[in-house]
């Protein structure tokens, strides 16, 4: 068994067989609605705000239900031989539907077309421009240029591994970043010198550092570490709004491409506690010093993380569980209401929605075995 070196949900799930028999996962039942609930949508002082009860609540006209059927998944040799990845980081997909694999341990960046076959593979340890000494991040863009961070550059790479192009990252300290279509980067910053502050920086193209869009103070107590994972996440849509939020609140902040905020998403929901068995799940694996420094808080956040389409619809993983133990995510259309569920098992993690499919990263399978898998979305 790998040692998680990432902070994805774990844990031992049959669900995942089962999603495999029934072919299928399927969305929030809309027997759950109840009667008499609203989302209320207002304008106050120029931005739209839309506030959503704690149940969806589907839309006249539209849809009310989000099927996944699994129709791909890249990793295991079919015919017997060696696991293709190591210990997988992203996944990215790009317009044409290729599908782009970071493998942090192997350090190599592995590129498959549509159909999962592989068209390209490079990277290796070291410090040359086709070299890294520890990738942690990649972003694809829609054209097909891969951007990796390494420990102190960011480097661009077509989809055959020709290097485009470096930028030295010693100015910033990002650990997560998305680009526009105008090469702006969009990068988080943590700050724990006394307090904890999350911020969210743009750059130029250049990497240099033009506003900070975003600043969230969180708890943090000096000597001692939450486990919970609190994060300030974003996406950028194909006509450059920038969605972002900080996972400790249940609320989106849609941004302009010039930066003025045009919409707040807001969710009520209820609060999940931490028990005893998520403890244990979250410590195993962590030596007696590591186990000493953590603090668990009495309640998860409200959302783990998110991720969005390029036209903005966002897909919010909670920290809720169905009867079969996978977690529940949140689906909230253009406009900002969330409209209907669905789940997954615990240890896939989605990357991307792009062209009516969503990815996932499956750190390891009940086998042990990294996997990427794709599934094939239907809104009923």
């Amino acid at each position: 068994m790998r040692v998680q070196r990432i902070p994805f949900p774990t844990g031992v799930h049959v669900v995942a067989i089962l999603a495999i028999l029934c072919g299928s996962l399927s969305s929030w039942p809309t027997s759950r609605v109840e009667a008499g609930q609203k989302i209320d949508i207002r304008t106050k002082a120029g931005v739209t705000v839309v506030r959503n009860p704690k149940v969806p609540v589907p839309q006249p006209g539209g849809p009310s239900k989000l099927v996944l059927t699994q129709d791909l998944v890249i990793g295991k040799d079919p015919a017997g031989g060696p696991d293709l990845f190591a210990e997988l980081r992203s996944v990215g997909v790009d317009d044409q539907e290729n599908i782009w694999t970071l493998d942090w341990e192997d350090i190599k960046v592995r590129v498959f077309d549509k159909t999962g076959k592989l068209i390209s593979t490079f990277g290796k340890k070291g410090q040359g421009p086709r070299e890294w000494e520890n990738p942690s991040r990649m972003f694809v863009t829609p054209d097909g240029t891969g951007v990796i961070l390494d420990l102190n550059k960011l480097t661009f790479y077509a989809l055959d591994g020709t290097c485009l192009k470096e930028i030295p990252t010693a100015r910033s300290r990002m650990a997560r970043f998305k680009i526009d279509s105008r090469g702006m980067i969009y990068a988080d910053d943590m700050d724990f010198s006394e307090k904890m502050i999350l911020r969210l920086i743009k750059y130029d193209p250049a990497l240099t550092r033009l506003t900070t869009l975003a600043e969230v103070e969180e708890p943090f107590k000096p000597g001692a570490i939450n486990p919970i994972v609190v994060l300030l996440l974003c996406h950028v849509t194909a006509d450059d709004r920038l969605i972002w939020m900080s996972n400790s609140k249940y609320e989106f902040h849609v941004l302009s491409p010039e930066g003025k905020l045009i919409r707040r998403i807001a969710k009520d929901y209820n609060p999940v506690k931490v028990t005893g068995a998520d403890k244990e799940r979250i410590l195993e694996g962590r030596d007696a010093q590591m186990r000493s420094l953590l603090v668990f808080p009495d309640f998860f956040p409200p959302v783990y993380f998110f991720i969005g389409d390029p036209e903005g619809r966002l897909y919010a993983q909670t920290y809720e569980t169905d009867a079969q133990g996978r977690l529940w995510y949140d689906v909230f259309d253009t406009e900002g209401r969330c409209i209907t569920r669905f789940s997954l098992p615990r240890e896939e993690m989605p990357f991307v929605v792009r062209k009516g499919k969503i990815y996932v990263l499956i750190n390891e399978d009940a086998d042990g075995v990294p996997l990427v898998k794709r599934y094939a979305m239907e809104w009923r």
